[in-house]
């Protein structure tokens, strides 16, 4: 068997030619990505389908024109489609379902939701459509994280799925860049077919995988002689907290470049505080990074002359040729290019697809299923890199606490019980120990007490013995529960003003991949009040993104473990800005336990996404999938 996949990846299976097109519907359409790569590859797309508006609208712009195909174009929710909807005779079916509940952005959200959200169960629906049209067979796309949520059982939900309508399935990771694309887009593509045969994936076009070692195409090459269709003035970006340090982030790098473990000497980023894409300036040199659909104001990639994409360099990077058209504004557009399928990948996968299932010579070279390629060590050897740099950095000598302005001053941090003009707050520092005294109403009673270190060269100083490079003492008077809330806004207050972090967040990093530099090295409590030992609780490092035990939660308070009590803590505790999850909040979390996501009140509550959704019906959440565990 194996020999015979290997001689597969070296010719096609059959030179006879098709007696009549292949009749293709696409589902998910989009703005067509997919649509275009399997039209450039000989397929007659003879229906389209999509829910955006705007989509639909681009499809049928394109209609006839760069998409030499003319389908049927349906504006139509796939959930509601009937079969008496669908057109006949189809010989292959293409989408990609929605991917944000499989992405990146949704594990970083506090858990990527995959199935248990509803747009993660329109694979259903896709199936649905399948078993009525009955096609040889289909191609399902999605991000490479559908391969991980929920532990690998939505995963192994979706085969099943694919497998009951009686296809076998063939699936790999497969980088657009490989294939032509001047950007790295790493994607799942699933092949459905109906014979018992492993279906093979087009060898790679260029890179270091390539039969020639073509080198892969840059964003420069990619962007040469196109023509300006925008105002390049304004997309200049130049107002906002940090517009100030795009045109000093160099090309290539990102919000990192600013960072203690850079080098960079008054930091304004905590490690990995950010997404990767965070001020992210493109290189002409290389590919980008992956471009996304809905991007934030200082969302890259920004373009290396310190601006803006245009509409048009986005299709370009995308692969969309330059005569294609978007429907709506310049946010529509962007969101429909960075939503599609690279079409050119997708027209290299259907040259390979109709190789072997529709007996067409495109003289495709196909990768053995043995084949590893190599875009997963690019990863490997970035992080070699990396840590190289931050070797440098250690070696250079650089202090973290060189980043810090050591003063004393008094402030009014809110919420306090003095008159608004009124300090609450006084510091006095002694070279790098600093003293703050905070009160959250006019009692002069202890309430709690801490010690926060910050951490100086490497390798760290809180793993030596000695004095860290620098110590915050922090001590909060008064009786009120919002003491506690009182406390870290004197140490954010205290942040803000000595250096220039814009908040404790950015000492902190993501919860996800939190990188500190600074210890809770002691926190006391004087006060008898719950909200003082959740405080504590909270204040060991440890305890952090731990899922524990509802009932753990609501005996720290003395209430009893009912739903509604419990959900009554957590909005209260959210009003105080501690980030709890739960499956309320975010549909990841197991049922029956909470985390919490930072070890100190958030600066904003704006920094909290989800709110608290007490309807939500339970649902199962095995500790296991026996499927799996096999």
């Amino acid at each position: 068997m194996v020999k015979m996949i290997n001689s597969l990846a070296t010719k096609p299976k059959s030179t006879e030619s098709s007696a009549r097109p292949i009749r293709v519907a696409a589902f998910f359409a989009g703005a067509g990505g997919l649509d275009l790569g399997f039209d450039q590859a000989g397929f007659d797309i003879v229906y389209a389908t999509d829910i955006d508006a705007w989509c639909v609208k681009t499809l049928r712009a394109n209609s006839g024109k760069c998409l030499v195909s003319t389908p049927k174009v349906v504006g139509a929710d796939i959930t509601k489609l009937q079969k008496p909807d669908l057109p006949t005779g189809i010989d292959f079916v293409i989408g990609g379902p929605p991917c944000q509940s499989f992405s990146a952005s949704g594990r970083r959200a506090g858990g990527a939701s995959g199935t248990l959200d509803q747009r993660g169960t329109l694979f259903e629906a896709y199936c649905r459509v399948l078993g009525w049209l009955k096609p040889k067979g289909f191609l399902f796309e999605n991000v490479r994280g559908i391969l991980a949520t929920n532990g690998g059982r939505d995963w192994v939900q979706i085969q099943d799925a694919f497998k009951a309508l009686g296809y076998h399935i063939s699936f790999r990771v497969l980088d657009a860049l490989d294939y032509g694309a001047a950007q790295q887009r790493e994607r799942l593509f699933l092949i459905g077919h109906l014979i018992d045969e492993a279906m093979l994936f087009p060898e790679p076009l260029f890179g270091p995988d390539s039969a020639e070692q073509t080198p892969h195409i840059s964003a420069g090459d990619a962007l040469a002689g196109i023509a300006e269709t925008e105002d390049i003035e304004s997309l200049h970006l130049r107002t906002g907290k940090y517009a100030h340090l795009l045109p000093l982030v160099p090309a290539g790098s990102n919000y990192l470049h600013f960072t203690a473990k850079r080098g960079y000497p008054e930091p304004v980023f905590a490690y990995r505080s950010r997404f990767s894409d965070f001020l992210y300036k493109a290189n002409p040199d290389t590919p980008i990074k992956t471009l996304i659909a809905r991007p934030g104001k200082y969302t890259g990639p920004f373009h290396w002359d310190n601006r803006r994409f245009t509409v048009a360099e986005y299709q370009r990077l995308q692969g969309f040729p330059d005569a294609y058209r978007f429907a709506g504004s310049r946010d529509d557009a962007i969101r429909q290019i960075g939503n599609s399928v690279n079409p050119k990948i997708a027209c290299v996968l259907a040259k390979a697809i109709a190789q072997q299932m529709f007996n067409l010579d495109h003289g495709c070279r196909l990768l053995p299923l043995s084949k590893t390629l190599s875009f997963d060590k690019r990863k490997g050897d970035k992080a070699q890199r990396t840590r190289a740099l931050h070797a440098k950095v250690r070696l250079s000598g650089h202090d973290v606490s060189a980043a810090f302005r050591f003063a004393d001053y008094e402030s009014v941090t809110l919420p306090n019980g003095f008159e608004s003009d009124k300090a609450n707050t006084k510091v006095t520092v002694d070279q790098t120990h600093v003293k703050i005294q905070v009160h959250s109403d006019t009692s002069r009673k202890l309430f709690a007490r801490m010690r926060l270190e910050i951490e100086g060269t490497e390798p760290s100083l809180f793993e030596m013995e000695g004095v860290p490079a620098a110590r915050i003492d922090v001590s909060v008077y008064g009786e009120s529960e919002f003491a506690v809330q009182t406390m870290w806004n004197a140490v954010d207050d205290w942040v803000i003003r000595s250096s220039n972090f814009h908040s404790l967040f950015e000492l902190y990093g993501h919860f996800t991949e939190p990188h500190p530099i600074f210890r809770i090295a002691e926190f006391k409590t004087f006060s008898e009040l719950p909200i003082a030992q959740f405080a504590k609780h909270c204040a060991d490092f440890g305890n952090c993104s731990r899922h524990l035990p509802r009932d753990h939660l609501t005996k720290l308070f003395g209430l009893s473990f009912r739903k509604s009590n419990f959900l009554d803590l957590v909005e209260t505790l959210r009003s105080y800005r501690y980030d709890i999850r739960c499956v309320e909040t975010n549909v990841a979390m197991p049922p029956g336990k909470y985390m919490v996501a930072y070890p100190f009140a958030l600066p904003s509550r704006k920094q909290m996404n989800f709110s608290v959704q007490r309807n939500r019906p339970a649902r199962a959440f095995p500790d296991q999938n026996p499927r799996i565990a096999a």
